[in-house]
């Protein structure tokens, strides 16, 4: 096992120190491993989530769909062509995944 020094292993800028733990059963080795591995994906699953966010809040928070308050206007087919073309540069700047945008893609073509 490694100790870090910080709790968030993603700034732990201390080198790490290596605990050898002797007599544990296979089970017991097995279920601090898995816990160990969930650990490790979760703390990857917020680091992606933060990322994506940082990224998004740097594009400038672009607001794709219909919005409650705003009425449709009569050039709903070219309102939807270029929010169709903020979204594909969106995912070709690796802003939003794939399935972002074709939940995007999906909601903008319904709502014509």
């Amino acid at each position: 096992m490694k100790i870090y020094g910080s709790t968030d292993l993603a700034i732990s800028k201390d080198s790490p120190q290596v605990l050898i733990l002797h007599g544990f059963r296979k089970e017991q080795a097995q279920h601090i491993y898995r816990l160990a591995q969930a650990q490790d994906q979760s703390w990857r699953e917020k680091r992606r989530i933060r990322e994506l966010e940082e990224l998004r809040a740097k594009s400038g928070g672009i607001t794709i769909g219909n919005n409650p308050g705003m009425q449709q206007t009569g050039n709903t087919s070219e309102d939807a062509a270029s929010k169709l073309k903020q979204a594909k540069q969106m995912l070709d700047d690796k802003l939003i995944t794939d399935s972002e945008y074709e939940s995007i893609k999906a909601r903008i073509i319904s709502g014509l």
